[in-house]
């Protein structure tokens, strides 16, 4: 769930003109959410003794930052409430501010602060989970037209506080994926997405921009895989979708696989799948060996201090550092 506004979308990797038998990586930098932790962290809460303007900033910053988590942190309920919104919206709006380079990397560089954000980043996973199911539930219990129609649908999503956000995401990624589209019309026929949720937003962003599209959506948890298609049959986008219970985190060489993976044209792999670099990295080489040459796989990342919300994936570095390791086994 885009808790906040879109950064802007940039290719990452692309698919080796001398190797085409890899998929295209792209990495679209997106910002998630919430887990617990009994340690606290030892970040300094006094600036030096003649603080600069800077580091006076960046210590303000990390004590709001430590005092939400803290709040977040002793509530045993992460679902939506006052308390839960009202930090997590603070969150996300200092996260999200227009901060100089030189201030970003002194925040992230200040001992302790990265073990705060990994601790954060479950919690926000947690919130976000719980958010979705929240309005994937309600969205549910609406009465509406059997199937309802573009603008019923429309107007119905838009009760979702970050509907929005959703919209203009989808709009960055489908603009910038159909210029790598090897078809003379650059319109993806057949979609994944990885990690749809309870409420699947961006896949019916996707079908509303691709009328001919489908979109085979794949998450490990049963109960929001039979909320979103519930939802999907309620809007209307049922006919053009499939559901699938994997994880794909467990995928091997020699899993059988429920999913023609040979099908699709994109692959879209959500920001909390695969907390970490390495983890992606093995999804994606997972991927790499079942998709067809020249397909398209977009992860959603994070950069700066939304880098609190969501977990950053150094995908060029992490690959190349493997490559060379390859190179001299």
């Amino acid at each position: 769930m885009p808790f906040f506004k879109p950064a802007p979308w940039t290719l990452r990797e692309s698919c080796d003109s001398k190797n085409t038998h890899k998929p295209i990586i792209m990495e679209s930098n997106t910002m998630p959410t919430v887990g617990k932790s009994q340690t606290p962290f030892p970040i300094s809460t006094t600036p030096p003794a003649t603080p600069t303007v800077m580091a006076s900033k960046a210590h303000e910053l990390i004590n709001e930052i430590r005092t939400i988590y803290t709040t977040l942190n002793t509530l045993s309920d992460l679902s939506p409430t006052p308390v839960v919104n009202a930090n997590l919206s603070r969150l996300v709006e200092l996260c999200i501010k227009p901060y100089s380079k030189d201030l970003i990397s002194h925040v992230l560089s200040i001992p302790g602060f990265e073990p705060l954000c990994i601790q954060l980043r479950h919690l926000c996973s947690t919130a976000e989970g719980l958010l979705e199911t929240h309005w994937a539930e309600r969205l549910n219990s609406a009465t509406l037209a059997n199937p309802a129609s573009p603008s019923e649908r429309e107007l119905h999503l838009r009760n979702f506080i970050y509907y929005q956000n959703y919209l203009d995401l989808t709009r960055i990624e489908c603009a910038t994926l159909e210029a790598f589209l090897h078809t003379p019309k650059p319109t993806p026929r057949n979609i994944c997405f990885i990690g749809s949720g309870p409420l699947p937003l961006t896949s019916f962003c996707i079908l509303d921009r691709y009328p001919d599209a489908h979109v085979h959506n794949i998450d490990r948890d049963q109960s929001a895989l039979s909320l979103s298609e519930q939802l999907a049959a309620k809007l209307g986008y049922i006919a053009r979708m499939t559901f699938s219970g994997e994880d794909v985190s467990t995928m091997s060489s020699k899993s059988k696989d429920s999913t023609a993976w040979s099908d699709f044209d994109v692959v879209f792999l959500a920001a909390l799948v695969g907390m970490d670099t390495s983890s992606k990295l093995a999804i994606l080489e997972s991927l790499a060996k079942r998709l067809k040459p020249g397909t398209l796989v977009v992860v959603r990342s994070a950069h700066g201090l939304r880098s609190v919300l969501y977990p950053v994936s150094h995908l060029i570095s992490s690959k190349m550092r493997r490559e060379r390791e390859l190179m001299w086994r």
